[in-house]
């Protein structure tokens, strides 16, 4: 995999929300909103253990990651995609995972939210627009 420039890693770690995409064990895709904590070259998220996205994640634990910010003023639009492959956390990794969750998300620790079902996304590639370059717009 190619280096994360430092303005991608930037934008990844501020990131409030992300989007996941998955495939259904039938084949048919499946994308849900969740939080994110940045460390390194991956992303940790928690899901629902008993979830369709953790159905998914069993089938197959190729998962993509969408986080984006969008303007009006096209110029100004930002994004990144990741290619990963999630693997699911146990032990240290599992409790330093969730230490940077709590620490970016207070709000967990006022809703007493537990741990379900915490992966690890390991970036395998990435692509991003409006980040190092602003994005070109031509027509076809």
């Amino acid at each position: 995999m190619r280096p994360l420039p430092e303005a991608v890693k930037q934008f990844i770690a501020a990131a409030r929300v992300c989007r996941i995409a998955s495939v259904r064990p039938d084949g048919t895709p499946h994308v849900i909103p969740v939080c994110p904590a940045f460390e390194g070259a991956t992303v940790y998220v928690d899901i629902a253990s008993r979830g369709v996205s953790a159905a998914a994640f069993r089938a197959n634990p190729d998962i993509a990651v969408l986080i984006d910010e969008y303007h009006d003023d096209w110029s100004k639009l930002q994004a990144v995609i990741l290619r990963c492959r999630a693997e699911e956390l146990a032990g240290e990794e599992l409790e330093r995972a969730w230490t940077m969750i709590r620490e970016k998300f207070p709000q967990y620790v006022t809703v007493d939210w537990q741990p379900r079902l915490t992966l690890a996304l390991r970036i395998d590639g990435w692509t991003e627009w409006g980040l190092a370059v602003p994005p070109k717009y031509e027509r076809e």
